[in-house]
């Protein structure tokens, strides 16, 4: 009876470093932005002379790139590499580029500092003054995405706190599995 509770706490225990194995990857996820200029969903009086986004992770520095584009048209008016400064990635826009209102999406790639290939987007739109509906669409985009920023850190916490309850269940098992021999031996 006590090899079969040997083999009983020993599989328990691969059984749960396998799990964490499988939990561990989605704690360490790739870079996201946390920060955008201009705000995502945001509104701005004029085009931006400069693009910033900082993420939760410091960029690899290799294969970085931002690709801006109206949104509305799917035409792309600038691209290149940005530059890296630790978390904040720039872009400076072109002089030759001058486009009026609209909604222009911000399309980048990069290398994440776990070294994998991330891709995303943030939008904003350029408006001429008084354009209070835009105003309040923007009010309400840019709450979505600080909801949805606090939602990915709620559920992050929960795959560690997961994690956490898994790594304890797996020690417990290996405890009472050693406790049950010593007693079988006695």
């Amino acid at each position: 009876m006590g090899v079969h509770q040997t083999r009983a706490g020993v599989a328990a225990a691969v059984l749960g470093i396998a799990v964490l194995g499988h939990v561990s990857p989605i704690a360490a996820a790739h870079d996201v932005v946390t920060e955008a200029q201009p705000p995502q969903g945001g509104m701005v009086q004029e085009f931006p002379q400069e693009i910033q986004l900082t993420f939760s992770g410091e960029p690899k520095p290799n294969f970085n790139m931002f690709a801006v584009s109206n949104t509305e048209t799917g035409e792309i008016l600038f691209s290149g590499q940005p530059e890296l400064h630790g978390r904040l990635l720039s872009i400076k826009t072109p002089q030759d580029v001058h486009p009026g209102p609209g909604t222009y999406t911000v399309g980048f790639q990069i290398t994440s500092s776990d070294g994998h290939s991330t891709r995303g987007s943030t939008e904003f739109t350029v408006g001429a003054p008084g354009d209070s509906a835009k105003d309040e669409t923007a009010d309400s985009a840019e709450q979505g995405t600080t909801n949805a920023s606090h939602d990915n850190s709620s559920s992050n916490l929960l795959t560690w706190i997961a994690a956490g309850v898994g790594g304890l269940a797996v020690v417990g098992v290996v405890v009472v599995s050693i406790m049950r021999r010593r007693h079988t031996k006695n």
